[in-house]
């Protein structure tokens, strides 16, 4: 497959090469219905798995997001020496076949041992894609191109959560794993069509040089620091998606389908706004304002911030649950554009692919893993002792985490606009 007939790195067709753009997004997407299954279908896999709070956190927290995140940074260094394409075909090939074994899981050990599979294959998307897309496209749109493909992330969640909630009493989760599988197979044969600038031979990257190479970049660049700081500390709040049909059922009223196709459909509109939307609210700004991205990112976050709190405790179902719904689902979504074009501007060409897999890393080891595991526990535990809201404190204390975004965004606006990448020696 190709776009406007050029490969994707050739600075001769630089613009907004829709086709291209719009192939990789439909790929994210499948690629986060995938991801979200297991939170989607929460309630029936803990029922016929068998499985207490704990062990869910972890199939659906670390045993995923602990593999995605070195997965990913390695798929950064080996899209920088083999070439984007082949990297992502792998990955994909083994996301899909994986989410399908998945469905055949017999109990905790089983499904298990299919997430880190499925995860190492997922991990190879974001590093790979977004800098496919960052060579083809002019600097003048790069948010929006950005914005619309991590509109994969709330198609795919909504999406996800749809399925379960419409197609799920139909099909049931097994199923649904099985045939996603086999989508995202028939996709394969689709992208190994795709082509791509081959790498540069003249520099072999190593994991190790370039993480130094990077690390001397955000010495330099300060800027980059914090806004890799923000766009971490707000997967925070990102990091409560899995419990949010278990939340919605055991403390808002809901029943696991209406949860679901609640949560799905409100994420798929309100996502798409926030993803997107902020992507070319921060083109627009850059473009006929002169604004900072970062300044825009740091408004919008400054306007949702404090419905987080509202959202976890308002009645389920009231005007004021509804009106925070809205704002939890902006906060996960609004900074991916405007953030990533912050953080690639400052880098050489060959550091791209390994920052974001460094951003990965680090999103999901901490802000997904750590807090996940952490939400399971602390829920387990307050729910032998009789609380009632064993799932709403916990979430809480994940989304007043996630408001240190705020600051760090700031943090960002006000360091040195443009580095020296130059300047930063090789890491080979």
């Amino acid at each position: 497959m190709s776009d406007n007939g050029a490969a994707p790195g050739n600075s001769k067709t630089k613009g907004f090469p829709t086709g291209l753009i719009l192939f990789l997004t439909l790929l994210h997407i499948v690629n986060q219905i995938d991801r979200q299954l297991v939170a989607a279908f929460a309630a029936d896999i803990m029922r016929d798995l068998e499985l207490n709070r704990s062990q869910f956190a972890l199939i659906a927290g670390l045993a995923f997001s602990g593999v995605y995140a070195f997965a990913a940074l390695a798929a950064g260094v080996l899209a920088d020496r083999l070439g984007r394409v082949k990297v992502l075909s792998a990955g994909l090939g083994i996301w899909s076949l994986f989410t399908a074994l998945a469905g055949l899981a017999q109990g905790f050990w089983t499904m298990l041992a299919a997430r880190p599979f499925v995860a190492a294959g997922e991990a190879t998307l974001v590093p790979t894609a977004s800098n496919i897309i960052l060579a083809r496209v002019s600097e003048r749109f790069k948010a929006g191109a950005l914005g619309l493909f991590f509109a994969g992330i709330p198609l795919g969640i909504g999406g996800g959560f749809l399925i379960a909630g419409l197609l799920g009493p139909v099909l049931g989760w097994r199923w649904t794993f099985v045939a996603m599988g086999g989508i995202g197979l028939v996709a394969l044969a689709v992208l190994v069509r795709l082509r791509d600038d081959p790498p540069d031979l003249s520099h072999r990257p190593t994991l190790l040089g370039n993480l130094s190479a990077l690390a001397a970049a955000f010495r330099i660049a300060r800027r980059g620091f914090w806004a890799s700081l923000a766009i971490i500390a707000a997967h925070a709040h990102t990091g409560t998606s899995p419990f949010v049909q278990l939340w919605l059922v055991g403390e808002k009223g809901y029943d696991p389908e209406t949860a679901a196709a609640v949560y799905g459909g409100m994420f798929l509109i309100v996502g798409l706004a926030g993803t997107f939307g902020a992507g070319l609210l921060g083109d627009w700004a850059y473009n006929r304002l002169g604004w900072d991205r970062a300044r825009t990112a740091l408004v919008t976050l400054l306007v949702i911030g404090p419905l987080l709190p509202l959202y976890r405790l308002a009645p389920g179902g009231s005007l004021p649950f509804l009106l925070g719904m809205v704002g939890s689902i902006l906060y996960m979504t609004v900074l991916y554009g405007p953030i990533f074009a912050v953080i690639e501007e400052l880098l050489p060409a060959r550091l791209k692919a390994t920052s974001t897999g460094l951003n990965m890393l680090l999103i999901n080891i901490f802000a997904l893993g750590a807090v996940s595991l952490a939400i399971g526990v602390a829920s387990d535990a307050l729910a032998a002792a009789g609380s009632l809201r064993s799932w709403t404190w916990p979430l809480l204390g994940a989304d007043v985490l996630a408001l240190l975004a705020i600051p760090f965004t700031w943090a960002a606006l006000r360091a040195p606009r443009h580095a020296p990448a130059a300047s930063v020696s090789s890491g080979a």
